[in-house]
């Protein structure tokens, strides 16, 4: 096995394909304890930014202006599946804001949940782009936009003071200059970001942060609304959702496209993030679960309630059980 190969498929007893990844752990002083594949590989973390996205909304007042649940912010910070519990959140933070799905630029897409889009079609409902993914992150830019008395129509373009004061958190998180960070359009239309693998854990070891920082008390704040919420950062039968759940909140979890997840373990004082190399996220549940459990921070009870994404089964159109996915890789610790 290569450096860098940390899972592999198998079918009829062989392997079939193999994933490249990274994985970089760091402590809350930004130290790297553990790694594997190239932490210097720069990347996108798309979704999982989205807790750092909310923290201007939440740190300006915004949230305690328009008076938003712990709740409400949790689904600010989501990927969600579209399920009732999401769209009437969405719903009711427009509402909170004074405006409505019409200023939602995050455009449509099918649900996460094809259970609800089963149902859209029964009651002849069309989508609109309050069923998008990422509308909670959109409804809170457009809160952020709201307090500042800024254009709304425009808040997704790099230049508008919501980007920008998102831009400038995650230079403080990561320590890596403004002018520094790599801007690309997210999915949704808003800026993404790319870093080095080694650079999103520092940016995510804050949110295991208990020293007094720039940002503290707005990253605790979204950090415990998170992990009181999980349902609404992901949804039913989501991994973000599940990790979260088993380890009773003990885990603040946030995935992304193209095969990138960022966990946090405020208690054992650790934060890490994972890339699958070719994007494809199939193997990156069973590797999370694996670095969980060899950095000790999985415990027996949370892994058995975790057992369908340890090593993810196969099926075929019958149903049929045709192979797995196996994580294989050893940690490099320092």
């Amino acid at each position: 096995m290569s450096e860098s190969r940390f899972a592999w498929i198998e079918r009829g007893g062989i392997r079939e394909s193999e994933h490249d990844g990274t994985i970089a752990v760091v402590d809350v002083s930004g130290k790297l304890v553990a790694s594997f594949g190239d932490v210097d590989f720069v990347t996108f973390a798309r979704s999982s930014a989205k807790p750092i996205q909310a923290i201007p909304m939440v740190e300006s007042g915004a949230a305690d202006y328009f008076h938003f649940t712990d709740e409400e912010i949790a689904l600010c910070c989501a990927s969600h599946s579209s399920e009732p519990r999401h769209i009437n959140g969405v719903l009711q933070i427009l509402e909170k804001i004074g405006l409505d799905g019409s200023h939602l630029k995050c455009g449509t897409h099918l649900p996460l949940n094809m259970g609800v889009y089963d149902s859209l079609l029964k009651s002849g409902q069309d989508l609109s782009s309050v069923y998008s993914n990422c509308s909670g992150k959109h409804s809170g830019m457009l809160a952020y936009a709201q307090f500042l008395h800024a254009d709304v129509d425009s808040y997704l373009e790099p230049s508008h003071p919501v980007q920008q004061a998102i831009l400038k958190t995650l230079s403080d998180l990561s320590e890596v200059p403004m002018a520094d960070i790599t801007l690309g359009t997210d999915g949704c239309g808003v800026p993404t970001f790319a870093l080095s693998m080694r650079q999103w854990a520092v940016a995510f070891s804050n949110f295991a942060c208990v020293r007094d920082m720039p940002h503290r008390i707005a990253m605790t704040r979204i950090s415990r609304a998170m992990r009181a919420y999980p349902l609404m950062v992901a949804g039913d039968r989501r991994f973000d959702t599940e990790l979260m759940v088993a380890t009773d909140g003990g885990l603040l979890v946030k995935g992304g496209a193209e095969g990138f997840i960022a966990v946090v373990a405020q208690g054992a004082g650790l934060a890490m993030v994972f890339k699958v190399r070719d994007g494809n996220e199939r193997s990156i549940y069973p590797v999370v679960i694996k670095a969980l459990r060899d950095l000790g921070v999985l415990g027996n009870e949370a892994y058995r309630r975790l057992d369908v994404w340890a090593e993810p089964v196969l099926r075929n159109t019958r149903g049929d059980r045709i192979g797995r996915v196996v994580a294989d890789f050893t940690l490099r610790e320092y």
